[in-house]
């Protein structure tokens, strides 16, 4: 792997991103203070705004998980607790015509069925896969983006990168053989489309009667192909090759198209334009990769990397404690990552605070320091 980078870099050391995930745990109180019974969504860039949700959107599984990652590094019955009531909160979610479900669910679900065989966290997982899979369209041999949450009219017949991922871990991790089934059709249908040989992969594809007609240039938007690379990289641990294989070539190509480890939020816009989610999301991807190659260090070094510059940046910023924190150093600083690039309004596109960056920010550190599996999340 030709993982190149400043190697005079120092990467941040193990007790500078323990301190991090910390500082983000106690944020999380702050957060739930503010927000209470509603779903926080993003606050526009570090003004400690919150845009809320009743029902969470399709972003309301980040909000579960963030509780579900906090008690299982903390071990806390308290979290735990927190994060089940906040699951159930999604329930109704479950009947939406939207590929999204499986981001709310995998997330907000299924990670405490899996890591606290939580009872309710367990049917509601149930719930949602079996809801999902009946929007299997066989025709198109895939599960539409669907016409919720932002699908239209079109959605029935369109399909997204950003819920690739989540599809194929919570599928792909059923019981039934059925299910497994449809999921990894659904894979070969979005690489039949949207990936192509150098491994840049396209965000959207919308099928015009006759086939599927990928949209825009292949990997510009980086979280698109970041998106991508998580995805593959489930898919390569659920069957191996040519899953793997496919994985890596789209971990080269973000490498050699992205030598900065702050990504652009798509390739030629502003050279101040940038996603630092996106590398976050990258890097998880990489440590997922890593684990299943013989030579894989290059992978880690890379992500560790990239998560390095992210900590360092100005959108990772350091306040002081505003809640009395849940967790056992009560005196500590809280922090905020306000580096999403996060469209607020049909014609605005800006930087924000939200759950799912912090949700994957904490997810790398603590696969960085070893208190999870990177291929858990």
């Amino acid at each position: 792997m030709s993982a190149v980078y400043a190697t005079g870099d120092r990467p941040v050391s193990t007790q500078e991103m323990i301190d991090a995930i910390e500082s983000l745990f106690r944020r999380m109180d702050a957060i739930d203070q503010q927000c209470g019974s509603e779903f926080p969504l993003f606050s526009p860039g570090n003004s400690n705004t919150w845009k809320v949700s009743q029902g969470g959107s399709w972003a309301g599984g980040f909000w579960s998980a963030c509780w579900w990652l906090r008690a299982r590094v903390t071990d806390s019955v308290r979290d735990q607790r927190k994060a089940s009531v906040i699951s159930q909160q999604l329930a109704a979610r479950t009947m939406i015509d939207s590929g999204y479900r499986s981001l709310i669910f995998w997330y907000g679900a299924a990670l405490g069925a899996l890591w606290f065989q939580d009872a309710n966290a367990q049917q509601l997982t149930q719930l949602s896969v079996n809801a999902i899979t009946h929007s299997f369209n066989p025709k198109l041999n895939c599960f539409p983006l669907g016409t919720a949450m932002g699908g239209g009219n079109r959605g029935s017949k369109a399909v997204t990168i950003d819920s690739f991922a989540s599809m194929i871990q919570l599928l792909g991790s059923s019981d039934h053989n059925l299910h497994r089934f449809m999921v990894q059709r659904h894979t070969e249908t979005m690489l039949t489309v949207c990936y192509r040989d150098n491994g840049a992969v396209h965000a959207t594809a919308q099928f015009d009667g006759r086939g599927f007609e990928p949209l825009g240039q292949a990997g510009e938007w980086s979280r698109g192909q970041a998106w991508a690379m998580l995805g593959l990289s489930r898919a390569a641990a659920l069957w191996g090759e040519p899953y793997i294989t496919l994985a890596r070539n789209a971990c080269e190509y973000w490498i050699t198209s992205r030598p900065n480890p702050l990504a652009p939020n798509r390739l030629g816009g502003s050279s101040s334009d940038y996603d630092p989610s996106a590398s976050v999301i990258a890097a998880l991807a990489m440590l997922s990769l890593a684990n299943l190659l013989p030579d894989g260090e290059s992978l880690r070094n890379y992500s560790h990397w990239q998560i390095s510059a992210v900590l360092r940046s100005r959108y990772f910023t350091v306040l002081q404690t505003d809640v009395d924190s849940m967790m056992e150093r009560r005196n500590g600083n809280s922090a905020i990552f306000w580096g999403c690039c996060y469209k607020t309004s049909p014609e605005v596109e800006e930087l924000v605070e939200s759950v799912w960056g912090s949700f994957f920010l904490m997810t790398v550190l603590c696969a960085l320091t070893g208190f999870i599996e990177p291929g858990h999340c």
